[in-house]
Parts: structure tokens; sequence; C-alpha cells
């Protein structure tokens, strides 16, 4: 288990000056937002056919994507910008509030239901 994983979402902001470079390691569902800037994007590479290709975008100020291909993302600055990052919460983060969400509605259903009643001793629990 990841540390990752049990933290909720951040956002990181990364700040960079024209002509600087930016890699970083992204999973699937991670969403970035371009909130100052031009940036040149770069996502991984991936094979077509026998080749390998890595497709380049130019993001204009603004601009929001969700990582649909995990890997190592690389952008240039093609004027000042800020990136912002949001990291998807991990596997166990999201089980986790999956169950609470569960159990809430669970609870919600039945909200004037009574206590059960204990059973006398020597009988089988009811």
């Amino acid at each position: 288990m990841h540390s990752d994983d049990l933290t909720p979402p951040a956002t990181v902001t990364h700040t960079l000056a024209a002509g600087q470079c930016l890699s970083l390691q992204l999973r699937r569902g991670d969403r970035l937002w371009l909130a100052q800037g031009r940036l040149q994007a770069r996502p991984p590479a991936q094979w077509l056919g026998e080749r390998l290709w890595q497709p380049v975008a130019v993001w204009p100020e603004g601009h929001q994507d969700r990582v649909q291909d995990a890997g190592e993302w690389q952008w240039q600055a093609l004027s000042a910008a800020t990136l912002r990052l949001q990291r998807r919460p991990g596997l166990s983060a999201r089980l986790v509030a999956w169950g609470a969400a569960w159990a809430k509605g669970v609870r919600a259903r039945w909200p004037g239901r009574p206590a059960r009643a204990t059973s006398p001793p020597g009988t089988w629990p009811r």
C-alpha cells in the first residue's frame, strides 16, 4: 500500500518560467488545469503499429484535462505558466469512502428502526 492511497486528493501547483520543462509521473484519473500561460504537452509515448508515437499538443490558458494514459507526462512552457494538478485518491481511500457512503445510505433507509432486543440467557439469539 502506498502512502498516497491514504491521503485525500490535494491540488499541487507547478509554476514554470518560459522555456522551462516539467516531467511528472501521473495516474489515470488525475486532473490537470492550466491556470495561466501556454504549455506544450506530451503525454506518455504509445505504440502505433510497430512505431513508437508521442503526440504533442499546445494547451492554451484555461485548458482542463483528465489523465487517460498513465505514465510520464512532459510539458514545456511556451510562456510563463501555472499548472495545477489534483491527484486521484488511491484505491484504499476510494474503497473506504465507498464503504462509508454505503453504510450511511443503509442507515438512512431505516431511520426509526428500533434497537434489537437481546435474547434471554440460555436461549438462541434472535
